[in-house]
């Protein structure tokens, strides 16, 4: 199509390449601006994890000081139950001498 000296013409020929600059700005802005909120969104992500592996952590070691104390716990009542079971075997052991003498 002629455009048999326009001045709109010319004026759109003469901005083009202007234009084409600002198109070019905003989607580099638009994608630095992408690029941003993927990594505040990633750093929001590993500040979530790295919470939760602490209270993880911190929970695991409750549990393991928890499951020793159980186990010291449990070692003093089977001490104590042998201790009884003896106590028991030397008393019925008394008795069936007594029940013996009797008879």
């Amino acid at each position: 199509m002629a455009n048999f000296g326009s001045p709109a013409h010319t004026a759109a020929m003469g901005n083009a390449a202007g234009m084409m600059v600002i198109a070019a700005a905003g989607v580099g802005l638009a994608s630095a601006i992408g690029d941003g909120l993927a990594a505040a969104a990633r750093a929001r992500y590993e500040q979530r994890y790295d919470d939760a592996l602490s209270a993880a952590t911190s929970h695991a070691d409750s549990m393991e000081t928890l499951a020793r104390t159980a186990m010291a716990m449990l070692a003093e009542l089977e001490a104590d139950n042998a201790r009884l079971r003896a106590a028991c075997r030397q008393r019925q052991e008394a008795i069936n001498v007594m029940k013996a003498r009797r008879a």
